[in-house]
């Protein structure tokens, strides 16, 4: 007969299991109809359970949201710790690691990608949303920063770790970006080579072989629109050349392999580097470089889905209101 103790035990298991199979549903739920719409029934119907048994795990739907944000970060932080972990003390397995747990199958779909994103933008409004959002930030940038610091000590780089952690960390958020976009269209090898390369050309001891996977993009037949960005490169490199330092176009065309010619047609806007060669600029320069150049890019990218996000919540708040018109009774 079993004791009282192991009673409880079973009771607890059937009830964290019964929470975990209603989250997982809110997170199916999220993805197929949005944030704004989602209710409770919702969830139920998704679980295959009744209303009352939902009503009875979670008392609103706020609760439910807020369980299901918390459920996400840990299996976030619990997957990376674990990979970091596995990776040994290596400074440069550890960021290897983390970059493979940030497109990991298990957290790297698309139904989970757009609740990460949905629970984004409402962070800006709800603060429980707002407080575990940035204490998972804090604690991954701080990760990646004391992984950049050892590799830079080791290595004898002269980098700044802060810059690299930050730009590495905008560099997944815009690679998530651009899943949530076309999930259809992205590459997740391509991702993570992407990643690599911003690491070899600060790290090229430790991630040198990155380069061997980018094809520069005149030889894939890259098309871009290149207006913006060879006037943002102009203007990062401007900044760093003299007058503004002692560094001359030549000493930089030096340091990267290319002729003086190359590099003043890059400050006149005329040509631009291949992504190959961004990164080398970048291990020459700072990896500032980066993001002054291609930041702007993610940074459209995400208020251009904000800005659809709030339209979507107007039109919602419009067809609400409308309902509760003709739902009236009349006079």
């Amino acid at each position: 007969m079993p004791s009282p103790i192991e009673n409880l035990t079973k009771i607890e298991v059937s009830r964290e299991n019964r929470r975990r199979q209603l989250i997982e549903a809110t997170v199916r739920a999220i993805a197929s109809q949005g944030y704004a719409r989602l209710t409770l029934t919702d969830v139920a119907r998704e679980a295959g359970l009744s209303p009352a048994i939902v009503n009875f795990y979670f008392k609103s739907k706020d609760q439910l949201l807020v369980a299901t944000l918390e459920h996400l970060g840990a299996e976030y932080d619990a997957l990376w710790h674990a990979a970091v972990s596995a990776a040994g003390g290596s400074p440069a397995a550890a960021l290897e690691a983390m970059i493979e747990a940030d497109f990991h199958p298990q957290l790297f779909t698309p139904e989970k990608v757009k609740v990460w994103f949905a629970f984004w933008a409402e962070a800006q409004i709800q603060p429980a949303y707002r407080d575990l959002v940035s204490r998972l930030e804090a604690g991954y940038y701080k990760e990646t920063h004391e992984h950049c610091a050892r590799l830079i000590e080791q290595g004898g780089y002269r980098v700044d770790p802060a810059a690299v952690a930050y730009g590495l960390n905008a560099m997944v958020d815009g690679l998530w970006f651009d899943y949530l976009i076309d999930p259809e269209a992205f590459e997740v090898d391509m991702a993570k080579r992407s990643c690599r390369l911003f690491l070899a050309s600060l790290f090229p001891r430790e991630f040198g072989r990155a380069d061997a996977a980018i094809v520069p993009a005149e030889e894939a037949g890259d098309v871009r629109s290149h207006t913006g960005h060879r006037a943002r490169l102009a203007a990062a490199l401007k900044r760093r050349l003299h007058p503004n330092t002692p560094m001359q176009p030549r000493d930089l065309a030096a340091a990267i392999g290319v002729t003086a010619e190359t590099v003043r047609n890059w400050l006149a806007e005329s040509s631009e580097p291949s992504s190959g060669m961004m990164g080398r600029l970048a291990g020459a320069l700072d990896a500032q470089l980066w993001i002054e150049v291609y930041g702007p890019v993610y940074q459209g990218l995400r208020e251009r889905f904000e800005a659809r996000l709030a339209a979507t919540r107007e039109a919602e708040t419009q067809e609400r209101a409308a309902l509760d018109v003709l739902g009236r009774p009349r006079s």
